[in-house]
């Protein structure tokens, strides 16, 4: 498990990318990729993606359940965890607990991000959320 960018700590954006809030559904730790919940009459929530689902950005910030959730969008560059191999380049959707996994461009209807460096299993790097997904 190496950490490929040290200079920013894991959740944290190196750029000026979107940054919107929502409610936490649940308990969500800083750095995890997060999806929207569906509320009847209320803005969407926000809940830690699994694999599976489609994620739609990753939280700036550790909350508990009905907290804010700062959460990093379209064109936000940010450290997450990878977890199986992931090149540089490649196509990220979530996986389990939050992490990012490879994806594939075209097929894959929950990716959502681009790997900004080459993950090994565990490893800590950069993602750009939106853009080239």
């Amino acid at each position: 498990m190496a950490d490929l960018y040290s200079q920013a700590d894991l959740g944290e954006m190196i750029n000026n990318g979107q940054v919107l809030s929502f409610v936490a559904n649940a308990a969500i730790t800083k750095g995890q990729v997060v999806k929207f919940v569906a509320v009847a009459n209320d803005l969407p929530k926000v809940d830690v993606a699994g694999a599976g689902d489609m994620g739609v950005g990753v939280a700036t910030k550790t909350v508990a359940a009905g907290e804010d959730c700062p959460v990093a969008m379209n064109g936000a560059v940010i450290k997450v965890t990878g977890s199986g191999a992931i090149t540089a380049g490649a196509a990220v959707k979530s996986g389990a607990n939050g992490v990012v996994v490879a994806g594939t461009r075209l097929t894959d209807a929950t990716i959502f991000a681009t790997a900004f460096q080459t993950f090994a299993d565990g490893d800590t790097g950069l993602i750009l959320v939106g853009g080239m997904a």
